[in-house]
């Protein structure tokens, strides 16, 4: 089993900040920024590493807060079951200020999340997503 992350970014709750993956599987669609667990790493520090590396986002693994867990292991259509803990953090606009699309993003978004539509979302992402929109409603 592979260990993975993922980073739900909001921003003032509204929208989320999400990459175009440039390559298979799941090319063009917007998923969460993440990546694998490394050897000796926390998932926090885990999903902090990616999200500098995806997006440029600068965090401390101490702010970041646990979302959910993705274990479906049908989730990824890749060699190998990948289990995904998707962790959250709101900031505001001006953090975002330095954000950047490297390694597997062709681009970033910045979307609401209300406005979403599943089809969009690539891997099972927008699980993640209609969560965030349920925490919005409350």
């Amino acid at each position: 089993m592979l260990l993975t992350v993922d980073l739900a970014l909001t921003v003032n709750g509204v929208y989320l900040v999400l990459i175009k993956r440039a390559k298979p599987p799941f090319m063009d669609k917007l998923v969460l920024p993440g990546g694998h667990v490394e050897d000796g790493e926390t998932l926090a520090a885990a999903c902090a590493r990616e999200a500098f590396e995806e997006i440029g986002f600068c965090v401390n693994p101490s702010t970041l807060r646990l979302l959910m867990v993705l274990d479906d292991p049908k989730r990824d259509p890749r060699p190998g079951r990948r289990v995904s803990a998707v962790f959250t953090i709101d900031v505001a606009l001006h953090a975002l200020s330095a954000l950047a699309a490297g390694s597997d993003a062709a681009s970033l978004e910045l979307r609401k999340i209300a406005t979403l539509k599943s089809e969009e979302v690539g891997f099972d992402h927008f699980e993640a997503v209609k969560l965030l929109a349920r925490r919005r409603l409350k």
